[in-house]
C-alpha cells in the first residue's frame, strides 16, 4: 500500500504490487496498464475493447500502474489548477515533483502520478474507472501533442478515412449529433469529444481520442437504438421534465460503441476533411441551417474547438505547459486550411442536421 506521495522511492517500491497487467494499442502507441486488482483491468479491458488489438507497428510503448487502494495525500498542500472560463468549483490541485507532477482530484480522492513513463494512478480506482480512462487517454494525448498535432474539443465520425469533426462548448449537442450520424451504417466512430489534428502536405490528419460517447439521458431518451439503456422507470420521469430541464441535466452514461452500433465500427485516424460547428439553440425561432464559413473572414467561428491541454501535458523534454496556456484562433485557423468548414445555426432540430449533413456527401 502507498502511504506517502512525495518520497518517490516508496512510490516506485509500492507499484511492485501492481502484478497483473492489459496491453492496449492506440495506433503507433501502445500502453502496459499494471495493476494489484484483476478485476480492475477487466473493467479497462472491456472499456477498450475495441483497441485491444495492434493496427500497425508499435515505435512507443509505455507503462502506467493503477493502484487499487485508500485515499492517500489528502493531507498535503495542494495548488489549484485553474478552471475553464464559466466553470465553479475546486476541481483538481498539483504538486511538482522530481520529473513529475501528482495531481489531486478533489471530489473522488484519485490521485495521479504524471512523468515520462511509469505514470501512476492510486487510491479508490475502482469506483472512478472513468478517471482511469481519462488518464490512460492523457498519455495517448501527450504522445500526439509532441509531434505537434492540435488538440480540438470535438466528436467525429468518418467514412473510408475521411473525418468530419463536430465542435461546439460542453453541452452543446456534438455527442447526440455524431451518434444521430452513426445511423448511416457506412460512418464509423472516431471520437466522442478530443481530436488531434495536424496540416500536413497530403490533407489534415487527425487521430481520435479513444473515448466513448459519455451522454446525458435527454441523448438516449430520443434514440431509438439507445434508449433501453435507460431503466424503464427512469424513462419514465424524464418524459415529464420540460426540454430546458432535460438538455441541463447532468447523469452520464457510457455508450459501447460495438454493442449498439456492430462490429468494426470504431476507428482512431483519418483525415479531416470537414468541421462544422454548432451554434444552435433550444430558444430559436429560425429554422435549421447549415452554412459554409471563410475562416479568413470569421476566424471567431471556431473558437468553440480551442481546448487546453491540461494539467497532465508534459513537452518533449518532461517540462509541464502553462496550465493558461491555449493556441490562438490563428492557429487553429492555420492548421484547418485544408478543411470545410461549417456552422449550424437556428433551432436545435438532430433530425434536420442529419439531412443537411447527408446532403453534403
Amino acid at each position: 500500500m502507498m502511504k506517502t506521495l512525495l518520497n518517490l522511492p516508496h512510490v516506485n517500491e509500492a507499484l511492485s504490487q501492481c502484478a497483473e497487467t492489459i496491453r492496449l494499442h492506440f495506433a503507433e502507441l501502445s500502453i502496459t496498464v499494471h495493476s494489484n486488482e484483476a478485476m480492475l483491468l477487466a473493467g479497462i479491458a472491456d472499456y477498450y475493447r475495441s483497441y485491444l488489438k495492434a493496427e500497425v507497428h508499435t515505435t512507443t510503448s509505455l507503462n502506467l500502474y493503477v493502484m487499487e487502494q485508500s485515499v492517500v495525500g489528502d493531507e498535503l498542500e495542494w495548488l489549484e489548477v485553474p478552471r475553464e472560463e464559466g466553470k465553479q468549483g475546486r476541481k483538481e490541485g498539483f504538486i511538482d515533483v522530481a520529473g513529475g507532477r501528482w495531481i489531486k482530484k478533489f471530489k473522488t480522492g484519485m490521485t495521479f502520478l504524471q512523468r515520462p513513463d511509469h505514470t501512476v494512478a492510486v487510491g479508490p480506482c475502482s469506483s472512478n474507472l472513468a478517471q482511469i480512462i481519462n488518464f490512460i487517454n492523457n498519455q495517448f494525448l501527450n504522445h500526439y501533442l509532441r509531434q505537434g498535432f492540435t488538440l480540438g474539443h470535438a466528436s467525429a465520425f468518418c467514412v473510408n478515412g475521411e473525418t468530419t469533426a463536430i465542435a461546439a462548448g460542453s453541452g452543446g449537442g456534438k455527442s447526440t449529433l455524431m451518434l444521430r450520424c452513426l445511423e448511416q451504417s457506412e460512418r464509423d466512430f472516431l471520437t466522442n469529444d478530443r481530436i488531434l489534428f495536424k496540416k500536413t502536405e497530403q490533407g489534415t490528419q487527425t487521430i481520435g481520442l479513444a473515448k466513448l460517447p459519455r451522454v446525458n439521458p435527454g441523448t438516449l431518451l430520443h434514440s431509438d437504438r439507445l434508449r433501453h439503456i435507460l431503466p424503464e422507470s427512469r424513462q419514465q420521469a424524464l418524459r415529464q421534465m420540460p426540454q430546458s430541464e432535460l438538455w441541463s441535466l447532468e447523469e452520464k452514461y457510457d455508450v459501447q460503441i460495438e454493442d449498439e452500433y456492430g462490429p468494426n465500427r470504431v476507428r482512431l485516424a483519418g483525415n479531416l476533411s470537414r468541421l462544422i460547428m454548432l451554434d444552435w439553440s433550444l430558444d430559436s425561432a429560425e429554422s435549421t441551417q447549415l452554412e459554409r464559413v471563410d475562416l479568413a473572414s470569421q476566424p471567431e467561428v471556431i473558437e468553440g474547438l480551442r481546448k487546453r491541454p491540461g494539467p497532465f501535458y508534459q513537452d518533449k523534454s518532461g517540462a509541464f505547459a502553462d496550465l493558461n496556456a491555449i493556441d490562438s484562433v490563428a492557429h487553429y485557423g492555420n492548421e484547418l486550411e485544408h478543411v470545410k468548414v461549417y456552422r449550424l445555426t437556428g433551432k436545435i432540430d438532430f433530425d434536420r442536421a442529419y439531412e443537411l449533413i447527408a446532403a453534403l456527401d
